[in-house]
């Protein structure tokens, strides 16, 4: 059974067939080929490749780059470069594109290996992490507190509908903003914030209304243990009843 769909865009006839035989020994399928930029764009949507083999220095007005800044507009297909061409000018415009792979030519069958192997494992996990976010920013919106979410400088990177409702900020407006800007609340001094506890406060929203509130914090850090952000957890208090 294959282990992928590969499209090889190369505009020299001897390298083409040499890959094509590489691919294939190494368990790939060839879906196709392409010698110009615009045919790989063409190819790339009518195919929809795993993983696509792309020179950069191609024929035609279309080069490798910018087919492949084409195929990204319509396409979530990972690219590997195949390039004899190293110069600085030539990687800067590459990494533009966010490549899969970079590999110089000439190279050994290893090599195309390694580079697929990587690419296709990368682009698989970088999909499931694209889920698995979503599956969260389901879950956050579905709550009954009010979330928000920071980056390590304190700007606000996700507010749920809740949070959205207390502070009167919409996360389009508050996106990228300080957390003090929108978070306003004034808590008594006996009572000032330790993480992983709730806390009383005052909440200023955008209209400067207060409203009495409980919230708590934490720490959102990375695979290394290292703080990355911070999350806000807070519900509104509701007078009791008389």
């Amino acid at each position: 059974m294959s282990n992928g769909k590969i499209l090889i865009v190369e505009d020299e006839g001897i390298v083409v067939a040499d890959l094509q035989t590489m691919v294939k020994r190494l368990g790939y399928t060839v879906v196709g080929t392409a010698a110009t930029g615009e045919d790989a764009v063409k190819q790339a949507e009518l195919l929809r490749p795993d993983l696509i083999l792309m020179d950069i220095h191609l024929d035609g007005e279309m080069d490798g780059i910018h087919a492949a800044e084409q195929i990204m507009v319509h396409n979530d297909i990972p690219v590997t470069y195949l390039t004899a061409f190293a110069d600085e000018t030539t990687v800067e415009r590459a990494k533009t594109t966010l490549p899969f792979g970079y590999i110089l030519k000439p190279f050994e069958e290893r090599d195309l290996r390694t580079a697929i192997e990587l690419a296709l494992y990368k682009h698989r996990m970088q999909k499931m992490l694209g889920q698995i976010e979503g599956w969260y920013a389901s879950a956050l919106q579905s709550l009954g507190d009010g979330v928000i979410a920071t980056n390590h400088t304190s700007q606000v990177t996700f507010m749920n509908a809740v949070s959205e409702s207390l502070t009167g900020w919409k996360l389009q407006e508050a996106y990228g903003k300080h957390l003090n800007d929108i978070f306003q609340i004034s808590v008594p001094v006996s009572g000032q914030s330790l993480q992983g506890t709730k806390t009383s406060a005052m909440l200023k929203n955008q209209k400067g209304q207060e409203s009495s509130i409980e919230y708590t914090q934490a720490p959102i850090k990375n695979e290394e243990g290292k703080e990355v952000g911070l999350t806000i957890v807070f519900h509104s208090l509701k007078p009791a009843a008389q």
